[in-house]
């Protein structure tokens, strides 16, 4: 990693580029050097990553090809870690499909390799100006929030979802159709996500209570369903993102049947929670914010857990396990795959 610094200038924005390439990189940096940004540079997506969960940067470039994450998935935790970022996806195979794609998971923009300073430029001014600009109506829409803040949502009405469904059953008998049981998790989710787009008239003022239900009932938003939604409400996929991303609740894949979270507070960093993160992440073969392909379980960091006399400290479903060491932390994970095993 690179940092080049103008210390005179305190008033610089903040650029993070994630290439593999390092020609790409020592170009980037060349080029915005002289447009008023302080730039940092990583050849690895992970570091890259890890980097937004410190600092906050106006704009993220990021390749679409690297070793270990690809650009895809690294944009898509970008999304969630670091929402206020203006995400720029460089790829040296350009198309329709993958530019919608990066767009669909909080890119604003993508450059295509190879490119000139005043391509790079304007794309770079061109993201910008559009988070700016969705930013701005999420802020008109829920009031006055800082650029880099997420706020919190009231709890869903659990009962509302249980009514919902008892209705689409009801509903389903009168067709002679299946019930909503006996329908694929997909199909279930279509059907549970139109009763909610009903409920709230499809009006774009319900947005939030309308992710916010179906996010209860599925556990997180598919990009399937955003699109569902979007189209309904007639409003772009991209202002679902930028208004969801506000929220810290929200999350856009699937969860694990187990929730990990590794405390990356002081007093579990002194103690050494940075070794424990990186056991998880090896054991798992993921990094915060993904779930194992198996399905089974999801890696989260957080700020503090306060149990700091326990440190370093990890909770797997909520239940504490204290003075955690990467032996430890294995013996764990292998229990709960024996008992899951067993089942």
């Amino acid at each position: 990693m690179t940092n080049d610094k103008k210390g005179a200038n305190q008033m610089a924005r903040k650029m993070l580029v994630i290439d593999d390439d390092s020609m790409v990189l020592s170009s980037c940096q060349r080029i915005f050097e002289t447009e008023n940004f302080d730039v940092i540079t990583t050849t690895s997506p992970e570091e890259g990553l890890s980097l937004v969960l410190d600092t906050y940067f106006d704009v993220i470039l990021c390749d679409w090809m690297m070793p270990g994450l690809d650009g895809m998935d690294v944009i898509t935790r970008l999304d969630e870690t670091s929402p206020g970022s203006a995400v720029v996806m460089i790829t040296g195979y350009p198309s329709i499909e993958r530019a919608t794609e990066a767009m669909k998971r909080g890119a604003m923009d993508y450059v295509a390799k190879p490119f000139t300073p005043d391509e790079m430029i304007k794309a770079v001014d061109e993201a910008i100006q559009r988070k700016e600009g969705e930013e701005r109506k999420v802020i008109e829409r829920f009031g006055s929030l800082t650029k880099t803040g997420q706020i919190s949502l009231p709890s869903i009405d659990e009962k509302m979802l249980e009514t919902l469904s008892a209705a689409i059953d009801e509903r389903r008998q009168m067709e002679a159709k299946p019930s909503l049981e006996a329908l694929s998790d997909p199909e279930r989710l279509e059907e549970m996500t139109l009763a909610v787009l009903n409920k709230y008239t499809r009006d774009t003022n319900n947005l939030i209570p309308i992710l916010q239900a179906v996010h209860s009932y599925a556990g997180y938003l598919s990009y399937e369903t955003i699109g569902m939604i979007a189209r309904e409400l007639n409003i772009s996929e991209h202002e679902i993102f930028g208004t969801a991303s506000f929220y810290a609740q929200f999350k856009f894949e699937k969860p694990g049947e187990h929730l990990m979270r590794c405390c990356t507070g002081t007093a579990c960093f002194v103690g050494g929670g940075g070794v424990i993160l990186e056991a998880a992440k090896s054991k798992l073969d993921i990094v915060p914010g993904q779930t194992t392909k198996d399905g089974m379980f999801s890696l989260e960091t957080v700020a503090c857990l306060g149990c700091c006399a326990l440190a370093p400290v990890v909770t797997i479903d909520g239940e504490v396990h204290g003075q955690m060491s990467p032996a430890k932390l294995s013996r764990v994970i292998d229990k709960i795959y024996r008992t899951e095993s067993k089942g």
